[in-house]
């Protein structure tokens, strides 16, 4: 007892158990104390504290009341030492439930060595383990991406005669989903479905989440149908992820058609679903009819988050019209009315917007407001100056665009970022453009050398640019000459 009182020097207030003489009333005085809303390790300290000293004891499962409601506030070396004190005490005889319980937190906190421990133990007394204590060590063994030590303690489940349950399964599925070995998890699904465990929609989600991982669309379409046939519901988790990655592989009219079987199934579409179609609309360059969703979304009761309006910013600004571009803007500006702040990914894409219409200066003026002191506004990085040089090339103003570049070899400290090969890569495209070959080749040439150019090295694109420039102008000689130094160069 002095060593549990010792654990805090505050002074503690004594509580009694006068008055419960059944080893039931003491159980249920302490199921009250675990379930109050105070209950906190002072409170499980006192609690525990009274357990050891009430006469009659309480039984194991108020002990393992105890253990579960200290595991809640996920103190697991406290939770260990309860238990340690509470063998020392000889008060209270685990059985299979308090081992489950410390199995666990020992995978919590990390030591899974510990955790196998206890089951040696456990199994070595002859105890009959239950499913919950193979589903921790096996999920943790998942989350380490050790799928074969998880398969062999399945193996080893099945021979002790405890069936796995879907949690078991859907802790391989994501494991081999996670290695990108979706095979092997169909192949445990199938196992599944063989032992008579209906399957989860998780375990769904997580296979079609890797097969379109994959690229494997048609797999994930008709593993849908064969769930579906035989009574696995997809949820609206199963098609965003779906109709989410149709629309980032121009697969559209699969898009489409998924977002009306959702429909038809009676799900309701969230804002992930709807910010997904205006993806999808856009990028099939159907602005109008991604505007008019977007208008709606507060008819449905949603309200379009910066990802939405991002979405719909992007659709406009890559469109390359003038018109187009304005339009996004005008989203941009009633994107920071709602209180959103832009990240550097949409400035970015006005930047992209403002030079593809060949409003270059415009795009200049927006990358100096980053710059400076904009209360809206964020440090612009290596892409927005690649933007910038790019759009002055492709007007010709390659002088300017080779000012940007030293300027930013100068400043990169102040400026935050330095040229990289796509920053010279671009400047040899326009002065190749421009007819001056031989500033592009002498660029190249102090590419990897030149301290000032901070040793950046060209790749294949560089050579490529300036051999596609040499051969339209006839210079045959040179140009294998720089394919010759390319091969060696990439060797």
């Amino acid at each position: 007892m002095a060593a549990i009182r010792n654990v805090f020097l505050r002074p503690r207030t004594p509580i009694s158990l006068i008055g419960y003489k059944k080893s039931g009333e003491v159980d249920i005085y302490v199921q009250i104390r675990c379930n109050s809303q105070n209950f906190n390790k002072i409170a499980a300290l006192k609690l525990f504290d009274v357990m050891l000293s009430s006469n009659p004891p309480p039984t194991i499962w108020s002990f393992n009341s105890l253990l579960a409601s200290v595991k809640k506030f996920k103190d697991y070396p406290f939770l260990l030492w309860i238990y340690k004190t509470s063998l020392c005490a000889d008060v209270f005889y685990p059985d299979v439930f308090t081992h489950g319980i410390i199995i666990d937190s020992c995978c919590h906190m990390g030591e899974l060595d510990l955790g196998f421990g206890f089951l040696g133990h456990l199994i070595k007394r002859g105890w009959n383990i239950n499913v919950v204590i193979f589903n921790c060590l096996i999920d943790r063994l998942c989350k380490r991406d050790r799928v074969s030590d998880a398969m062999e303690l399945f193996d080893r489940m099945l021979d002790m005669g405890c069936t796995p349950d879907v949690i078991t399964y859907s802790s391989l599925v994501s494991c081999y989903q996670k290695i990108n070995r979706i095979e092997s998890g169909l192949a445990v699904v199938g196992y599944m479905m063989k032992a008579g465990c209906s399957s989860s929609v998780s375990i769904l989600n997580t296979l079609v989440y890797g097969f379109f991982k994959s690229k494997k669309i048609l797999d994930a379409i008709h593993l849908l149908r064969r769930m579906l046939d035989m009574g696995c519901r997809a949820d609206l988790i199963t098609y965003n992820t779906m109709i989410s990655y149709c629309f980032e592989n121009n697969l559209f009219e699969l898009g489409f058609g998924i977002f009306a079987k959702l429909v038809k199934d009676g799900n309701t579409p969230d804002l992930i679903t709807l910010s997904s179609l205006v993806h999808g609309l856009c990028q099939a360059e159907k602005l109008v009819e991604a505007t008019v969703l977007f208008c709606r979304l507060p008819e449905l009761g949603l309200a379009p988050n910066a990802i939405t309006y991002g979405t719909l910013i992007n659709g406009y600004c890559r469109s390359k019209k003038t018109h187009a571009v304005d339009v996004g803007f005008g989203v941009f500006g009633e994107m920071l009315k709602t209180g959103y702040c832009p990240n550097i990914i949409l400035y970015n894409v006005l930047i992209q917007g403002l030079c593809s219409v060949k409003r270059v200066d415009e795009a200049n003026v927006l990358v100096e407001k980053m710059h400076g002191k904009w209360p809206l506004g964020c440090f612009p990085d290596i892409i927005s100056y690649n933007s910038l040089i790019k759009g002055l090339c492709s007007m010709k103003r390659v002088k300017e665009a080779g000012v940007l570049v030293e300027k930013m070899q100068k400043n990169n400290k102040s400026l935050g970022c330095s040229p990289d090969v796509v920053t010279y890569t671009t400047l040899i495209n326009g002065l190749c453009r421009v007819g001056d070959t031989q500033a592009a080749l002498e660029l190249l040439r102090n590419m990897g050398i030149n301290k000032k150019m901070h040793w950046c090295k060209p790749d294949k694109v560089t050579y490529t640019t300036i051999i596609y420039s040499l051969c339209r102008l006839g210079e045959m000689d040179e140009a294998f000459q720089l394919l010759t130094e390319m091969d060696r160069y990439d060797q």
